[in-house]
């Protein structure tokens, strides 16, 4: 009995996406390995591989080197194929890249918005950067922002930073870009780059801290970007460090960015008379006992924070990011002190501390990647 063309456009589909992937993951092959890797017949591998090359979508670059035989042409993903456009929103600036499908920036563009912006001009100003760097053929938009984001419905639910709640995103830049778009909280976007493109690569399991204006958490379990029941997994800024601590910017007291964040660092550097976090950081490192102490504090209670996700995830990494990571020197060595005095022994013995591969591109990259990851899914992943 013949299987429904329903059922044989979706074995087609996810076929496609078998040989796409494994080109992406494991680099250049022969058709004679790919058929092997896949299980899928030479015949029709054959006919897969002869559509890739019409559509663009891999390329012949070269053969393997000889074992006594005829030499097989090698067989490559062309990752520049298609672009994806990435775009960050923060308090004060807008910036979009546009992003190769192996996560290279290929093109980029900022403009400056007026503090704690309107979400209308901002969905204006996000359109208007995307047309800066879009060429090509584009799958669509990633917008990385702040806050607790519901992902499924693009939008942002409560941004404490950008004083937003309930903006949609999604569905607005939809229309104006006539592109499919893709809204996330920023620092899932981060951790999603790494796992791609970074230092999460080579962890199944792992959680990416954000240090900087906010306080954040992106969460690997399994490989797969954990976003909890409604969006908010990972907000560990907002943990309660001690309740009856000053305000936090959320309306709580006592959270963890309150602690840690560079409100922290702001207010310390105000009570020693210097003009900022430079000036801190620099004294810091002329020798200035209190400005280290700053630091010092800083790191503990970011570790502390860090080994209550350890203690409840026990990821085998804790990859660490954002803009604040200039200031790592004087702030590292007391957050891993904290991390691996309080955590569990165990746990505590094999955890890997790093840093971001990506760097501060990297949630760019992360949004692009929301994109990337929409076109490589297998049709029976998205079901």
């Amino acid at each position: 009995m013949r299987a429904p063309k329903g059922n044989q456009e979706l074995i087609r589909n996810h076929n496609r996406g078998l040989v796409i992937n494994l080109l992406r993951t494991s680099g250049p092959m022969s058709r004679t390995e790919l058929a092997r890797r896949t299980g899928l017949a030479p015949s029709a591998l054959t006919r897969l591989i002869r559509t890739f090359l019409a559509e663009g979508v891999v390329e012949e670059i070269g053969k393997t080197e000889s074992n006594g035989g005829r030499r097989a042409i090698l067989i490559s993903f062309n990752p520049h194929y298609a672009y994806t456009i990435g775009v960050k929103v923060e308090s004060c600036r807008l910036l979009a890249a546009r992003v190769d499908l192996a996560g290279r920036i290929c093109a980029r563009h900022a403009i400056t918005l007026e503090e704690a912006p309107q979400p209308e001009e901002v969905v204006g100003r996000i359109a208007e950067a995307v047309a800066a760097v879009r060429q090509g053929r584009t799958l669509g938009a990633g917008i990385a922002v702040s806050g607790f984001v519901d992902a499924a419905r693009g939008i942002d639910l409560f941004s404490p930073l950008l004083e937003w709640r309930d903006v949609p995103l999604g569905e607005p830049l939809a229309r104006l870009l006539e592109l499919p778009v893709w809204v996330e909280n920023d620092v899932n976007a981060l951790t999603l780059a790494e796992c791609w493109h970074g230092a999460g690569h080579r962890f199944r399991n792992f959680v990416c801290i954000t240090v900087g204006e906010g306080i954040g958490a992106g969460v690997v379990i399994g490989g797969e970007l954990y976003r909890g029941a409604f969006g908010g997994a990972g907000e560990v800024g907002h943990i309660t460090i001690d309740p009856d601590g000053p305000r936090c910017r959320c309306g709580e007291h006592g959270c963890l960015e309150v602690y840690a964040s560079d409100r922290f660092l702001e207010e310390e550097a105000k009570r020693l008379d210097l003009p900022g976090i430079p000036a801190l950081a620099a004294a810091a490192r002329t020798g200035g006992s209190y400005a280290q102490d700053v630091f010092s504090q800083m790191g503990r209670s970011l570790g502390i924070g860090a080994k209550n996700v350890v203690n409840l995830l026990n990821p085998e990494a804790i990859i660490l990011g954002g803009e604040r990571m200039d200031t790592a020197d004087l702030f590292l060595p007391s957050f891993e002190e904290a991390v691996r005095h309080h955590s569990f022994p165990e746990e505590a013995k094999q955890l890997e501390i790093v840093r971001t591969e990506l760097g501060p591109d990297g949630f760019l990259i992360g949004a692009a990647t929301l994109v990337t990851a929409e076109f490589f899914r297998l049709p029976t992943e998205r079901m």
